[in-house]
């Protein structure tokens, strides 16, 4: 029951920063300000850590502060000539370059910051992890970054602030840019709801549907009328009990909702979505309206997948070993064949065999090893390095790559690159044998 009730604590608390700052986007609070009430909201989750949100220029080229209440002034001087949208930049160029999350456990070791490692050192800032704010358009918006006195990575908790963070820093940028573009309207924050980078509804006390904006309906191909007279028409047949009966008790209860489950896109597809809604409460308490968005967590899903694969597979294969060991015959050892075939071999003095007596478990000790090196190497692969590694071993070229996920062919030989590095392989053949080894091919 206390783990229960911390979480829903937390869940709480981290919904109830979500509405402030909705609301001082809703209200056009500067943006500037905007981010310093997003940065103190996430500062009071996690003692110690400081938090910063950058800004990339128009042509994409470099980064600057725009709010950082707790980082020192010396660190935030010294390191414009830093804030370069480049490889090697330290946490946040790089960041930024990639469109991905750099987690910096060390400024005082990491290579990222060969060049300013004194700037951060001196300033005391050794971890630094910083993540891109991408717009819809996988344009470079910004990044929001985290840092710690001491060398330290992120925690599942640190990701969860991340990955809100992220949004919200994301909807504020849009929305000011919507709202500059469109002041004179006269439905402003409508339109700006209509633009921002998310699938966003509203639902009166009731739980009826008023509102669902442009995004929402574009994705599932479907008139505001229409999905009025059947609300659940775009859920997955199979998640619907389970969806009605938790917004059902959740609206009783006049607590925020979060929840995944299927949505059935114009062209028929259905996509996983993560579905977070929060109340609106008026002066007295009652709730006048609900606010929700949906954001698409299909990749994440599929990695997930995956991950439970590999993981299963070894499990499977530490429990074969262990089996073997346990049956093995006094005097004789296990090795491989060659192929996945575990046999027993005499203790004849062969050339580049075991002596006689030699202990099963120690000549089986550095295939464990390396298993269990791979295994982990696997668990550290990003979404996009797992895309890339399925699409190699399906034959594509790097220019085929790079058209597929939306890349340059740069960014896909850096990608390249690094993957050999983290599997340890030595060539492209390599790691095709290692894809197919751990069933990571197009076809699985």
């Amino acid at each position: 029951m206390t783990t229960r009730a911390t979480e829903r604590g937390t869940h709480t608390r981290l919904f109830d920063s979500q509405r402030r700052v909705l609301e001082r986007i809703a209200s056009h609070a500067p943006l500037q300000e905007t981010f310093e009430t997003l940065i103190r909201l996430i500062e009071e989750q996690a003692e110690g850590m400081r938090c910063a949100v950058l800004l990339a220029d128009s042509a994409q080229q470099s980064l600057s502060f725009i709010a950082a209440p707790s980082i020192p002034e010396d660190y935030k001087a010294g390191i414009v000539r830093y804030l370069r949208i480049a490889p090697n930049m330290g946490s946040c160029g790089t960041a930024a370059f990639l469109r991905e999350p750099v987690y910096t456990e060390d400024t005082g070791t990491d290579v990222l910051w060969e060049d300013c490692r004194e700037i951060a050192v001196r300033n005391g800032l050794r971890a630094i992890w910083s993540t891109p704010i991408l717009g819809d358009d996988n344009a470079v918006l910004g990044t929001f970054a985290m840092y710690y006195g001491e060398p330290r990575l992120p925690s599942p908790e640190h990701i969860q602030l991340i990955d809100m963070a992220i949004q919200m820093a994301r909807v504020a940028i849009e929305a000011k840019r919507s709202k500059d573009a469109l002041r004179k309207r006269e439905e402003g924050l409508r339109i700006v709801i209509d633009t921002i980078p998310a699938m966003a509804w509203s639902v009166l006390p009731n739980g009826a549907v008023d509102f669902l904006n442009q995004r929402w309906l574009n994705y599932a191909g479907v008139s505001l009328e229409q999905y009025i007279e059947s609300p659940t028409r775009a859920i997955h047949p199979e998640d619907i009990p389970r969806v009605l009966e938790k917004w059902l008790a959740t609206m009783a209860a006049g607590e925020p909702y979060e929840d995944e489950m299927r949505l059935r896109r114009a062209d028929g597809e259905y996509r996983w979505f993560l579905i977070r809604t929060v109340p609106l409460r008026d002066e007295q308490g009652n709730i006048v309206k609900w606010y929700g968005t949906s954001t698409d967590i299909e990749d994440r899903k599929r990695a997930e997948d995956t991950l439970r694969r590999n993981q299963a597979f070894f499990a499977a294969e530490a429990q074969r070993i262990s089996g073997l060991l346990k049956t093995a015959t006094p005097g004789r050892r296990l090795e491989h064949s060659g192929g996945d075939e575990i046999v027993g071999a005499d203790q004849r003095g062969i050339a580049g065999k075991s002596a006689p007596g030699e202990n099963v478990a120690e000549s089986t000790a550095p295939e464990n090893r390396r298993l269990i090196a791979e295994r982990q190497a696997i668990e550290s692969l990003t979404s996009n390095e797992r895309a890339i590694i399925r699409l190699i071993t399906d034959g594509k070229s790097n220019a085929e790559v790079a058209e597929l996920l939306h890349l340059s062919p740069r960014t896909v030989e850096t990608y390249r690159a690094r993957l050999m590095e983290k599997l340890r392989v030595e060539d492209l053949v390599a790691l095709v044998k290692f894809a197919i080894r751990h069933g990571m091919t197009a076809v699985d």
